[in-house]
């Protein structure tokens, strides 16, 4: 019982600490300006300020959530925030620093914490958002990509940087009209972008998808997000590089 009492005191300072943070800047207001570019072209309707509020309440948590030099750090959107990486790969270096709905800017944002902790390696996949609710082109994906692996390499060149291809969807589960044929080019310059700095490039979007480049529906229950089995696949793929 006390146990409990401890953690929901916890849960409601964190909340009462964002409300706060997001009140002294000027509400919602501050978020929508803060965290989308006027050049994205972003859907605004589609990134409610519900999604807005959860990063900053993430960030407020993770800035208070120390990572070591020994660490692990998987970085990325929903998909990445929806795993427990630390029991799936039975490490407890392992630190998950996913945020359901974030893009390649918003991890732009939050990167100092990151690189100030100079952790022994970084998983990144990030992008799938950018091309949902933006509507944005690989190039200009690509632009924010070069920046986050820059800034890694600059500021703690001793990380290791896995760059993680990003997942096919499944457009009939998901009723999303984003093309096979972007998310194939996204990942392509991925790829290029790990060779031209050296860095170890991961396709999990082959062991997920199905003969139409879809996200495998076996996979999957809203054609976006992963189940266990796809964990489980995930997990197998990049065993290795974890060790």
């Amino acid at each position: 019982m006390k146990i409990l009492f401890i953690s929901l005191s916890l849960n409601a300072l964190f909340l009462l600490l964002t409300i706060f943070l997001i009140a002294k800047k000027g509400g919602i207001s501050y978020l929508k300006t803060k965290f989308l570019r006027s050049d994205q072209n972003c859907d605004r309707s589609s990134l409610q300020a519900a999604n807005l509020v959860y990063y900053l309440q993430k960030v407020s948590q993770f800035q208070l959530l120390p990572i070591s030099n020994f660490d692990i750090v998987f970085l990325g959107d929903s998909i990445t925030d929806e795993c427990e990486w630390a029991e799936v790969l039975e490490n407890s270096q392992i630190k998950n620093r996913g945020i359901s709905g974030d893009t390649t800017m918003g991890i732009l944002h939050r990167l100092e914490d990151i690189v100030t902790a100079q952790p022994a390696k970084i998983f990144i996949m990030v992008g799938i958002n950018n091309l949902i609710h933006c509507q944005q082109s690989s190039t200009e994906i690509l632009a924010d990509y070069q920046k986050i692996v820059t800034e890694i390499c600059d500021r703690t060149p001793q990380t290791k940087i896995f760059i993680q291809s990003v997942l096919p969807i499944n457009r009939t589960k998901s009723g999303l009209n984003v093309s096979d044929r972007a998310i194939v080019q996204l990942n392509s310059d991925l790829q290029e972008l790990a060779t031209e700095y050296s860095l170890t490039y991961i396709d999990l979007y082959s062991h997920l998808s199905d003969e139409q480049h879809q996200l495998n529906e076996c996979y999957t229950l809203d054609g976006v997000h992963l189940n266990g089995q796809a964990y489980s696949i995930w997990k197998q793929t990049i065993a290795k590089y974890v060790s």
